[in-house]
């Protein structure tokens, strides 16, 4: 075995990280070169940051992260989203994924970013808390609803102590997505309906986005209604939202329940209020 070299992704490894994932995550069909081109490097939020770890010729870990425009407690802010992580089987046990995400925080505070966000399984949270300083923000809601939830989004925004900074081009590249193509299936005074499929045959993923001079008509509106089964993922601040005909997911019925995690480069220990937080499947790829 040759020595382990830690080097910046590229887009020329593609092909190899399709591999790696698919050994990563044999039952998630969506990694091909074309959907890993759009995440990575058709992101108008600007470019990735990401490290590859080298075993010779072999890729055996990669841990990729993009740009997201984000309000940090209500000031514009851009952070770093984790969204791929994949250590190879033969290589697990060996402190790679802890080296993985200590780099490209690193990468992220050196080009300026006020922070790291993503989301974390059962497998992986008590590495994030414990080994890496990230704070455990707060378990993500899931709800199964048969009509759209209602969120007041003015109040949601002025009360979020995170919040994504959608724009017509993020959007669009957003709804784009190669393996999960989205649509606007409503439209409120304050708030975008999107969906797209979900893990699960005949229920969508839904989730709902503050309007804010998006124009709906420029990304199409399909319907113009959201009803049917849908699955919500995220979480909105407290007393924003109100379901209607919608049930908790039970925590024994999630494939792996979710976490979402923070790091603040510029305020180390920095804590979010998990009260206060606007986030859902539209900004962290779950489907």
């Amino acid at each position: 075995m040759s020595e382990l070299v830690f080097r910046p992704a590229d887009p020329a490894d593609l092909g190899r990280t399709v591999e790696l994932m698919g050994l990563g995550f044999p039952a998630a069909h969506k990694f091909s070169r074309g959907f890993l081109q759009w995440q990575y490097y058709a992101n108008p939020a600007g470019p990735p940051l990401g490290c590859n770890i080298d075993d010779g010729a072999r890729l055996v870990g990669h841990l990729m992260g993009i740009p997201l425009n984000v309000r940090l407690r209500g000031q514009p802010a851009t952070v770093t989203l984790i969204i791929n992580v994949a250590t190879h089987p033969d290589y697990r046990g060996r402190g790679l994924f802890l080296e993985l995400v200590r780099r490209v925080a690193a990468m992220s505070a050196e080009r300026g970013h006020a922070g790291v966000v993503g989301v974390a399984n059962a497998q992986t949270i008590r590495a994030y808390e414990t080994r890496l300083g990230f704070q455990n923000v707060a378990g993500l809601e899931a709800h199964l609803e048969l009509l759209a939830q209602r969120t007041d989004m003015a109040r949601a925004l002025a009360t979020a102590d995170f919040a994504h900074r959608w724009t017509d081009d993020t959007l669009g590249w957003r709804m784009n997505n190669p393996a999960n193509p989205l649509k606007i299936v409503a439209e409120t005074q304050d708030s975008l309906i999107v969906e797209g499929a979900s893990t699960l045959p005949f229920i969508r993923a839904r989730a709902a986005i503050p309007r804010e001079g998006l124009g709906a008509r420029r990304h199409g509106l399909a319907l113009g209604l959201a009803v049917g089964p849908g699955v919500v993922l995220g979480l909105t601040p407290a007393g924003t939202t109100r379901r209607r005909l919608a049930l908790p997911i039970p925590q024994r019925l999630r494939p792996s329940p979710l976490r979402m995690i923070w790091l603040n480069h510029e305020r180390l220990g920095d804590r979010l209020d998990p009260d206060r937080i606007l986030f859902s499947f539209l900004d962290f790829d779950a489907f």
